[in-house]
């Protein structure tokens, strides 16, 4: 054998002795790994997800993998990790795949980099093995927005509609608690009201003679005014006394009404003089009256 055909057998020799799997793929045997990203560029705020796609043919049985870690990142946190296998014919001849999904998320602007991740396996029946790795990967991560400063407005507004809705009820229980006081007084009647201003009078009049027929003609006069209508302001007593004959009023009442308001008209004006008692007495016939009504 000459010394060509030597050297040609020997490197016949030294190729059927390679390996017979390089770079992911493994020779004569159809299995490969392919990755790709959702997006190459995000807001920090957001993810991105990394596939990793194995594909055989054959059945699932066929290939025995070792659990994948989480890839190695800078400027990127992997949160988790899915799986999935299926299988399905083409051609006449089944084909599996199998995917690897992880979910990163950005700690920092910038540029972040998945480093390459290794797929290692064993092909049966023989326990054959071998692996698989991807490419490196690099994402354009936006810078972080400025953080939101706080609103106070919020807060204003709550204590607002606090203190308001406070200041309603506080109203209505006034309110309330004015109302039930009004209802839980007596309602006095016209004569008692002049009973105890007369009671009054005479109190601060005393011996000023002048001064209690003044008060005991506002008196009738404010009386008039609540039991039957009839005003006395800015009038003349005899207009209102010929109201009086004119009104729906017992014969009786009109008598003593006309003759009382007519004295007091006169002596709120007459010099201060009269009959010792005559106020006393008076006093007396005015309080036995309006007691009877």
């Amino acid at each position: 054998m000459d010394n060509t055909l030597r050297k040609n057998l020997a490197i016949c020799i030294f190729i059927a002795g390679l390996p017979l799997f390089q770079f992911g793929q493994v020779w004569g045997e159809e299995i490969s790994l392919s990755a790709r990203l959702d997006k190459t560029e995000i807001p920090f705020e957001s993810t991105v997800e990394l596939s990793l796609e194995v594909r055989w043919q054959g059945g699932m049985e066929k290939y025995a993998f070792e659990f994948l870690p989480l890839p190695t990142a800078h400027g990127l946190k992997p949160l988790g990790t899915t799986s999935a296998i299926s299988s399905r014919k083409e051609n006449g001849a089944d084909y599996t795949t199998r995917t690897f999904k992880y979910t990163l998320k950005p700690i920092t602007g910038g540029t972040g980099v998945i480093e390459p991740i290794v797929l290692k396996y064993v092909a049966m029946p023989d326990s054959i093995p071998g692996e698989l790795a991807s490419q490196q990967f690099q994402i354009a991560i936006a810078q972080p927005l400025p953080p939101k400063k706080k609103s106070h407005l919020p807060i204003i507004a709550a204590i607002s509609a606090l203190i308001l809705s406070l200041s309603i009820c506080a109203i209505y229980l006034l309110k309330l608690r004015r109302k039930r006081r009004i209802s839980k007084e007596p309602v006095r009647t016209a004569e008692q009201i002049f009973l105890d201003d007369l009671a009054l009078a005479k109190k601060e009049s005393q011996s000023e003679r002048k001064l209690f027929f003044t008060r005991l003609y506002k008196l009738l006069t404010g009386f008039m005014e609540k039991k039957y209508g009839i005003s006395g302001v800015g009038r003349a007593t005899s207009d209102i006394l010929a109201e009086i004959e004119k009104a729906e009023i017992p014969l009786e009442d009109k008598e003593r009404l006309s003759e009382w308001l007519t004295l007091a008209d006169k002596e709120k004006y007459a010099p201060s003089s009269g009959a010792p008692g005559d106020i006393t007495r008076l006093s007396a016939d005015l309080e036995s009256f309006f007691n009877r009504k």
